[in-house]
């Protein structure tokens, strides 16, 4: 009786530690646990502003994107087991005058925003900053200023 007991118990520590390795790969493990979980980057500068971005996580490096104004990017994936996933952005677009605006944010930091946005994570990109729009509430939220523009933000909302 004995013996059969270690066994089991030998599986059942052998299966964790297969889930805690997984677990570091947001795209395996979480797919079993939570839903689907997509991130929109809408660009809402002014007509003829480019918004250069380069997303990633620990794990995803998601590459250069140009979006062009009223266009959007968007990216899927599901989160991880303990909650941790993170993705975060450069982002830069050039004034009217020529000088370049840039900074790099959270964009999505599961235990932020795993029920505030529920299954889509919106962003409205601005002159102003990033606002975030909060399904639970059904508002819009100034969340981000440009870093070199942090004094110069308005009460615009998309």
């Amino acid at each position: 009786m004995g013996t059969q007991f270690r066994w089991s118990f030998m599986h059942v520590v052998a299966m964790a530690l297969i889930v805690l390795n997984l677990s570091h790969s947001s795209m395996v493990v979480s797919g079993a646990y939570y839903k689907e979980i997509h991130v929109i980057l809408i660009n809402m500068l002014e007509p003829g502003k480019n918004l250069h971005v380069h997303c990633k996580s620990k794990d995803d490096d998601l590459g250069d994107h140009v979006i062009g104004y009223n266009q959007n990017y968007t990216w899927s994936f599901h989160d991880n087991l303990f909650d941790t996933t993170l993705f975060w952005c450069g982002m830069d677009w050039t004034r009217t005058g020529g000088s370049t605006v840039s900074g790099s944010f959270e964009i999505y930091h599961a235990k932020r925003d795993l029920y505030r946005c529920s299954s889509y994570c919106t962003w409205a990109i601005m002159k102003a900053g990033l606002y975030s729009f909060n399904r639970a509430t059904g508002e819009w939220e100034y969340f981000f200023g440009w870093p070199s523009m942090i004094s110069k933000g308005s009460d615009m909302k998309p």
